[in-house]
């Protein structure tokens, strides 16, 4: 049995103990919690994130800049930022915010 597949049994149960009405608040939150647990796993899987592949993790901090956001570039091997190009996914640069967290990875 996988972690995902304990959560997920975790889950049914705590979701007929709901439809029981047995104390259904505290089944909420916790059926909650372990969904969204199930769903970083799924994440930290699809990405290969575990506590041995992470180096750092960053929260990017208000910049008190009004509002302007995070881009990230390419350097291209230079020094000179009229050589840097903008990083694109999809078509679209990366744009990010204040408290946005950035996964350095080993």
């Amino acid at each position: 049995m996988t972690a995902k597949d304990f959560l997920a049994k975790e889950i049914d149960r705590l979701n007929e103990l709901i439809d029981q009405q047995v104390s259904k608040t505290s089944n909420l939150q916790l059926r909650n919690e372990l969904m969204d647990a199930l769903y970083l796993l799924t994440v930290f899987e699809k990405h290969r994130i575990n506590k041995k592949t992470i180096e750092t993790i960053f929260e990017l901090p208000n910049a008190n800049t009004g509002y302007s956001e995070y881009r990230i570039i390419n350097d291209c091997e230079s020094d000179n930022p009229d050589h840097w190009i903008e990083v694109n996914m999809d078509n679209k640069p990366i744009v990010l915010n204040d408290g946005d967290i950035i996964i350095k990875k080993k």
